[in-house]
C-alpha cells in the first residue's frame, strides 16, 4: 500500500486526474456490467423459455392439422352410409362374389380423389366384422396390409381399437419386408396409422375395423424443422403411450420419466406444461382433440450457451466504455492541468526575479480563484517593493546626491558671504542681493537631503529661483507665486514644483524674444491641493505633448534629455509618495503657452505613518 502511496505522489496532476477517474468510475462501470449481464441472462433464460413454449405449441398445432385431415377421412368413412350398407349387410357372401364391390357398392372412387388431392394419406384398411372382404389400398405401392380380418384380430392395437369404442388410436409402424407386422405384410415406409373400431349407433355392436396409415416423413419433418441444434430433443406421443416420432437425441430413462409425466409444473392459463430433469429444460403440450402428447427437451441455458449475448456483450461495452472515456479524460485533465502549468511557470518565473509575471483567468472556478490570487500576490508584492525598496534606493540615491553636492558646503558659504559683503562695500546693492539668493537657493536645495519639505518651504526655492531667473532676462520676466494659507504648512516632495518652473523658462522663454509672464498658484479644494504653473511662452504641439513621456532619444539636446528626464522623475516620485492618488496633467497648445496642473492629497504625514 505504501508503494502505491509513493507511485501515485510522484504523478503528476494530469496523469492522477486520470488514475483517479478510472479509479472512480470503473467499480461503478463493473458493478452496471454485472447487473447487466445478470439482467442479460435472466432475459435470455426467459426468452429462450417463451421460445421453447412457443415452438412446442407450434409442432402440436402442425401436428394437429395432419391428423384432423386424417380423422376427417376416417369419420367420412365411419359414417357414410354406403360404407354403412357394406359393414352391416348380411349377403356377405353374395357381396363377396363382386370383385370390385367396394367400388360398385361405395364411394371410393371419390376417397381416391380426397386422398390424391391431400397428399397426407398413403394407405387405407377397412375390415368388416360380418364376413365381407376387406378394402385394401396401398397409394405409394411400397406396403400392403394384413389380408384377413382373423390376423388382424390377434394384434394389440385391435384389441386396444375395440376396448376404446370408437376412439381414434395412432401408432408408428416402421418397415418391415421380410415379415408382418401387427399392420402391414410389407412396409417399404414408415408410417404414422390411425386406427378406428366402427361401432354401430348404439355403440353395441362392432362393424368393422378402419386403419389409415399417412407419410411418417411429414411427422418427422415438422419436428425437424423446428430444432435449432443437438441441445434440443422432439418426442411426439399417442394419448396411449406409442411412440410416433423422435428427433434428436434423448436418454431412454428421461423417455420413460417423461412417458410418466414425473414433475412437470402446471402453468395455469397455458396449454404447455414444463418441467425440469436433470440438465433439461422439459415442455409438454397436448391437443385436446386428437391427444397427442408434444414433448421438447431441450439441455438448460447455462452462461457458456449465453456468452455471446451475456457475458461478451456487457465486457465489451465495459472495454469500449473505458478505452473511449481515455481521451474525454485527457481533454479533462488538460483543461484542469494546463491552467495549472501556466500558474506553476509564472510562479518559478516569479521566483526567479521576473515581478512582471500575470496569468491569465479563463475560468471561475478554484484554478482560476488560485490564478487571480496569484496575480494579486504579484501586484501586492511589486506595489511593496515600490513602496518600501525603491523608495528607499531612491531616497538613498537622493542622499548620496546631495552629499556629492554637499562638497565642502562651509567653503560654498563662506566664498559667496564674501562676495555678498564685497558687493555691499562696493555699493553695487543689486549684485549683493543676487548673491544672496544663489545662497538661500543652495541652502535650500541641498536642505540636509530631506525629500520631504513644506509647501512654505518650496514657495521660498521658487522664490530664490525666480530672483536668479530675473538676473538674466529682466524686464522681459515677470513672475507671480500665490498659494493659500491654508496649505503652506502642509508637506509635499521637495522639488515637484521647481522642474517645471524651470522647464518653463528654459524652453517656452530661453529661445524666444519678447515679454513673457509666469504664474505659480495653490489651493486647498476638499481634501487636495491644487497646484498650477502657467506660462506665456511659445507653448507645445501634440507630439510634443506625447514625447515628454516617451524614453529620451540620445540625438536630443542634452537639455530636451534633462527637462524630459526631470517630469518624469518627478512623476515617478509622486507615484512613490501617493500611488494611485495623484493627477499631473500638461495642457499646451502652440503660441498660447503651458498650463501644469498637480493635484495631490493633503496630510502626507499621516499616509506615510500609516504605510510605515
Amino acid at each position: 500500500m505504501e508503494k502505491i502511496r509513493n507511485w501515485i505522489a510522484k504523478l503528476g496532476i494530469r496523469q492522477k486526474l486520470v488514475f483517479y477517474s478510472y479509479a472512480i468510475i470503473t467499480p461503478i462501470l463493473l458493478l452496471i456490467s454485472i447487473l447487466l449481464l445478470a439482467h442479460n441472462y435472466r432475459s435470455a433464460v426467459k426468452n429462450e423459455e417463451n421460445r421453447c413454449i412457443q415452438n412446442v405449441q407450434n409442432i402440436s398445432d402442425s401436428i394437429s392439422v395432419v391428423q384432423k385431415n386424417i380423422i376427417e377421412m376416417g369419420t367420412y368413412i365411419s359414417i357414410n352410409d354406403d360404407i354403412k350398407k357394406i359393414l352391416t349387410t348380411d349377403e356377405a357372401q353374395e357381396l363377396n362374389r363382386d370383385s370390385k364391390l367396394w367400388t360398385n357398392h361405395a364411394p371410393m372412387k371419390l376417397i381416391q380423389d380426397m386422398v390424391a388431392i391431400g397428399g397426407q394419406i398413403k394407405s387405407i384398411a377397412i375390415y368388416p366384422e360380418n364376413g365381407v372382404n376387406p378394402y385394401l389400398n396401398c397409394i405409394d405401392r411400397s406396403s400392403a396390409y394384413l389380408g384377413d380380418i382373423g390376423q388382424v384380430r390377434e394384434q394389440e392395437i385391435y384389441a386396444l381399437a375395440v376396448q376404446e369404442k370408437g376412439k381414434f388410436l395412432w401408432q408408428r409402424v416402421g418397415r418391415c419386408q421380410n415379415g408382418q407386422n401387427d399392420t402391414y405384410q410389407a412396409n417399404q415406409n414408415d408410417k404414422i396409422v390411425m386406427y378406428r373400431e366402427i361401432y354401430d349407433m348404439a355403440r353395441k355392436n362392432k362393424l368393422g375395423y378402419l386403419a389409415i396409415g399417412s407419410s411418417a416423413d411429414i411427422f418427422d419433418g415438422i419436428c425437424r424443422n423446428s430444432l435449432r441444434g443437438r441441445q434440443e430433443s422432439v418426442v411426439v406421443m399417442s394419448e396411449y403411450g406409442a411412440e410416433l416420432v423422435r428427433c434428436g437425441d434423448i436418454e431412454d430413462e428421461l423417455l420413460s420419466e417423461m412417458i410418466a409425466e414425473q414433475g412437470f409444473e402446471l402453468m395455469r392459463g397455458e396449454a404447455v406444461q414444463k418441467g425440469i430433469r436433470g440438465n433439461y429444460r422439459i415442455y409438454r403440450c397436448q391437443d385436446e382433440e386428437t391427444g397427442t402428447v408434444v414433448y421438447e427437451i431441450v439441455r438448460r441455458v447455462g452462461w457458456k450457451d449465453l456468452s455471446d449475448t451475456v457475458i461478451f456483450a456487457p465486457l465489451a461495452l465495459l472495454m469500449g466504455f473505458l478505452i473511449g472515456l481515455y481521451p474525454v479524460l485527457m481533454i479533462v485533465s488538460d483543461l484542469v492541468s494546463k491552467p495549472l502549468h501556466t500558474l506553476r511557470v509564472a510562479m518559478e518565473n516569479f521566483k526567479q526575479g521576473d515581478f512582471s509575471q500575470k496569468v491569465e483567468v479563463m475560468t471561475q472556478d478554484e484554478v482560476g480563484e488560485a490564478s487571480a490570487c496569484f496575480n494579486r500576490m504579484v501586484d501586492d508584492i511589486r506595489e511593496l517593493i515600490d513602496r518600501n525598496y525603491v523608495l528607499a534606493i531612491r531616497e538613498r540615491e537622493s542622499e548620496l546626491d546631495t552629499l556629492q553636492a554637499q562638497i565642502n558646503p562651509h567653503f560654498l558659504y563662506n566664498t559667496l558671504d564674501s562676495l555678498y559683503w564685497k558687493a555691499t562695500e562696493s555699493d553695487n546693492d543689486e549684485i549683493a542681493e543676487d548673491i544672496l539668493s544663489l545662497s538661500q537657493l543652495f541652502r535650500l536645495v541641498l536642505n540636509r537631503g530631506d525629500g520631504i519639505v513644506t509647501v512654505q518651504t518650496e514657495a521660498e526655492l521658487l522664490e530664490r529661483y525666480l530672483h536668479i531667473q530675473k538676473m538674466r532676462f529682466g524686464k522681459r520676466l515677470s513672475y507671480e507665486i500665490s498659494l493659500d494659507r491654508d496649505i503652506l504648512e502642509e508637506e509635499i516632495p521637495k522639488l515637484i514644483l521647481q522642474p517645471f518652473v524651470e522647464n518653463a523658462i528654459v524652453h517656452g522663454f530661453e529661445s524666444a524674444d519678447g515679454s513673457y509672464t509666469l504664474s505659480v498658484s495653490g489651493i486647498k479644494k476638499r481634501r487636495n491641493m491644487v497646484f498650477q504653473i502657467r506660462d506665456t511662452g511659445v507653448g507645445m504641439s501634440g507630439e510634443q505633448l506625447e514625447a515628454i513621456w516617451e524614453k529620451a532619444d540620445t540625438r536630443q539636446y542634452a537639455s530636451q534629455r534633462i527637462g524630459r528626464y526631470a517630469i518624469r522623475n518627478v512623476r515617478e516620485r509622486l507615484e512613490l509618495v501617493y500611488h494611485e492618488n495623484y493627477e499631473l496633467k500638461i495642457e499646451s497648445s502652440v503660441g498660447c503657452g503651458t498650463t501644469v496642473i498637480i493635484v495631490v492629497p493633503c496630510g502626507l504625514k499621516e499616509i506615510r505613518q500609516n504605510e510605515h
